[in-house]
């Protein structure tokens, strides 16, 4: 059995992201690699995360240099995409309002730890790959 890779076209890397909901953002600060799962949503050709205070947005005030993947495993095909970008805390009222319009859900929160925190990451790269299973 053998394994057919194929690049993803830019187009087809933000097609597979638009579908999927978990990601995993990796972050750097103090030459400490962190990686993070988390919900997201795509518009616009950006990344946006909803998250609460804590150790994601430490790392991102410390060093906005984000990468970012989401795949998919299946028994005969897998996907996976990969962006480096930059990761900016959101605070103003027009972006908060763009955040919201992704309507993006997030799996885990709770009145202790509300996720009432957007990020948005800009993309620099993006590429993707599909692998598929031959023979």
């Amino acid at each position: 059995m053998s394994l057919n890779v194929t690049e993803l076209t830019e187009a087809e890397s933000w097609e597979f992201l638009g579908l999927q909901e978990v990601g995993r953002l990796a972050t750097a600060a103090a030459s400490e690699p962190e990686i993070f799962p988390v919900n997201f949503a795509t518009s616009g050709g950006r990344i946006f995360v909803r998250t609460a205070p804590g150790s994601k947005l430490a790392e991102v005030a410390v060093n906005a240099k984000v990468a970012f993947e989401a795949d998919q495993l299946g028994p005969e095909i897998a996907y996976s995409v990969i962006v480096k970008g930059v990761a900016e805390i959101l605070e103003h009222d027009d972006d908060l309002v763009d955040a919201e319009h992704t309507g993006l859900l997030t799996y885990q929160e709770n009145e202790d730890s509300p996720k009432n925190v957007w990020l948005r990451i800009t993309v620099q790269e993006i590429s993707g790959r599909r692998f598929v299973r031959v023979g």
